[in-house]
């Protein structure tokens, strides 16, 4: 793996943030958050097992956006266990924090904080979790750094990010689109962050032994992604949310887009049980402990 280019960090940086703090993305996670939350439910249970949660911890929560898995571990915590819950801008935090008043959650605050530059102390931290975030890390050494730091001696580190590309939940959508654009965006950084960046195997795993974890351990495991609505509406909700797919989806002509919005329903037809859209989800776990 060759070493860090600064200017691309930057760049992708500065990228990131844009896309996951603007008005659009933050309305579109108000209005899809429930549909979400129940289709990803197998993810959130996962980093809860993985975390090894117990009585009185402190849990630094990474990347939480509106609240998954924030809330679920300050639920199961409660009452004596405390949850700091991170994003990168006010937005997503600021519907993560009605959520927790309407489920009347009083063990969590919020923080506006990036994963690089975390400001809290040393060793300060029983558990670090973050659940589809590192994949978004723009300098995922530096950024493992600080979950090391915050940490107890100890403590545990828990991430699950998204497995393979070649999996239902990128081909019957975004898979699809990529065949229609006019110009397909080039290759990603192989060293650079990417959503399926850790469907190569151990590369979340030699990512955390590089930052000093121990007692790693890494985990692909397939859970399912229940859509308890229409196939249009999953599309609706996947061209609303998926920030990074949006500039694909405005290099469509109108002709372009209904050629591909057929081929996606039939696609998402094949998991169409008569009730829900049933799609399994590759998932990566990765756990590592502070020395």
């Amino acid at each position: 793996m060759s070493a860090p280019d600064p200017a691309k960090i930057q760049k992708f940086r500065e990228h990131l943030h844009q896309e996951w703090t603007v008005d659009r993305t933050i309305a579109a996670w108000r209005k899809w958050h429930a549909q979400i939350a129940a289709f990803t439910h197998g993810a959130t249970e996962a980093i809860l097992e993985a975390a090894h949660l117990g009585p009185g911890m402190r849990v630094l929560d990474l990347a939480s956006g509106v609240g998954d898995p924030a809330l679920s571990i300050a639920a199961e915590l409660a009452p004596s266990g405390r949850v700091t819950a991170t994003d990168l801008g006010p937005g997503m935090i600021s519907l993560a924090e009605e959520l927790a008043r309407n489920r009347g959650i009083t063990n969590i605050e919020f923080r506006e904080a990036s994963a690089e530059s975390l400001p809290f102390p040393g060793e300060s931290y029983d558990v670090v979790t973050c659940r589809f975030g590192i994949m978004f890390f723009p300098d995922l050494p530096r950024a493992l750094r600080e979950c090391f730091r915050v940490l107890k001696p100890g403590g545990r580190a828990a991430f699950v990010a998204w497995g393979k590309k070649e999996q239902p939940f990128f081909t019957t959508t975004a898979g699809i689109i990529l065949k229609h654009v006019p110009a397909p965006p080039p290759p990603p950084d192989p060293d650079g962050p990417s959503l399926f960046m850790f469907g190569e195997a151990d590369r979340l795993r030699r990512a955390l032994e590089a930052a000093g974890f121990s007692n790693v351990h890494e985990e692909v495991r397939i859970i399912a992604g229940r859509w308890r609505a229409t196939t249009e509406e999953y599309w609706e909700q996947f061209s609303e949310v998926a920030a990074p797919f949006r500039p694909l989806l405005e290099q469509l002509t109108a002709e372009k887009m209904a050629q591909a919005k057929a081929e996606i329903f039939a696609a998402l037809k094949k998991f169409w049980n008569g009730k829900e859209l049933d799609m399994p989800l590759e998932i990566t776990i990765g756990t590592g402990m502070r020395p």
